[in-house]
């Protein structure tokens, strides 16, 4: 039987439960994925590769539950962490009750907690500026609202991280240092990495107009990251749970002579 850590996880700024194992396979060759995100409603993190679940009773009980009997829980981690939070140990960052587990049954126990709000990111007025046109850059070259968020977020950090330091003054040095701090002091993914240096890209390129100002800045090496595979039990449910001949025999062409969608 598998083994199946829970750990605190504080991720998008709420308290999750980080649900970590060493394989994805279970010994009868189901996807233990499977379970996470189709039966407990799991959701995957890039940022911290792992799967998650926000820290309420309900979602630590349907877990529990979705893996009994195929996986065993090893939850010592997320057990001291919740009793030192009950003791004050560990202030809460949140706005959601604290998860606490009863030693003896242990099964959540939730206790309130007063609402704590999130202190305000600080930004110069000169990057406050910065900020302004960049996002009226964004916005003139009819970029996505997915993007326009995703490059906004990125650059705030970086200008959090500034502080009263003159966004425009950035020389490749610094822009080089800045992301060797976020990949040793912040352990940002390659991912999130490849994300802020879109975005300061951007700025420095594109609002700016520093032409080829990170040709001598690389970019990380993104992960290889093998595909995830149904396994035969999977297969034949997904068979067997067709009752159309036509789309049945359409289903077992594709997968018996390995047919991929032509781009």
């Amino acid at each position: 039987m598998v083994t199946v850590e829970l750990k605190p996880l504080h991720h998008n700024g709420a308290e999750n439960i980080g649900i970590y194992s060493a394989t994805s396979r279970l010994p009868s060759g189901e996807n233990l994925n499977y379970y996470f995100q189709k039966k407990a409603g799991a959701k995957w993190s890039r940022t911290c590769r792992c799967w998650y679940i926000p820290c309420t009773e309900k979602n630590y009980e349907l877990l529990a539950k979705v893996l009994k009997g195929i996986a065993n829980l090893e939850i010592a981690e997320l057990k001291k962490y919740l009793v030192d939070k009950k003791q004050g140990i560990h202030a809460p960052i949140l706005q959601l009750p604290v998860a606490v587990i009863n030693e003896k049954k242990q099964t959540p126990k939730l206790i309130p907690r007063q609402n704590i709000q999130k202190p305000p990111a600080v930004i110069s007025s000169e990057n406050k500026q910065a900020l302004r046109k960049f996002q009226q850059q964004l916005v003139l070259k009819s970029y996505s609202p997915s993007t326009i968020r995703t490059y906004t977020n990125e650059f705030m950090q970086f200008l959090q991280v500034i502080k009263n330091v003159s966004a425009p003054d950035f020389t490749v040095p610094r822009i080089k240092d800045y992301l060797q701090y976020c990949f040793e002091k912040l352990k940002l993914s390659e991912n999130t990495l490849n994300s802020r240096l879109n975005a300061l890209k951007f700025y420095f390129e594109q609002v700016l107009g520093k032409e080829k100002f990170f040709w001598e800045i690389p970019r990380p090496k993104k992960p290889l990251l093998l595909p995830n595979v149904l396994g035969e039990n999977e297969i034949a449910r997904l068979f067997n749970s067709i009752s159309n001949i036509k789309h049945k025999a359409i289903l077992f062409t594709a997968y018996s002579a390995g047919l991929r969608v032509a781009k």
